[in-house]
């Protein structure tokens, strides 16, 4: 299944909402993730990274449906472009 650019920023906010509200406040000001400044989007992959060693990963250590999603948003955020 392959998620629109609203989407993706939609759920990244939903996200960031319950977990870094300040960057969550950044994200609303933006229509696309990638106007943030490289610093805003680098402290969100750092969020991201800790919700996805938390709650992404199954009992073997891979990647569960979550962090899939998490490793998407992380994607869409154009940092290793």
């Amino acid at each position: 299944m392959t998620t629109t650019k609203r989407e993706e920023r939609s759920r990244l906010a939903v996200i960031l909402q319950r977990l870094a509200p300040d960057l969550a406040a950044e994200l609303a000001k933006v229509e696309d993730v990638r106007e943030l400044p490289r610093e805003v989007r680098e402290a969100i992959v750092d969020v991201l990274g800790h919700e996805c060693a938390q709650r992404g990963l199954d009992r073997d250590e891979e990647l569960n449906s979550y962090g899939r999603e998490i490793e998407a948003l992380v994607e869409s955020l154009g940092l290793d472009e």
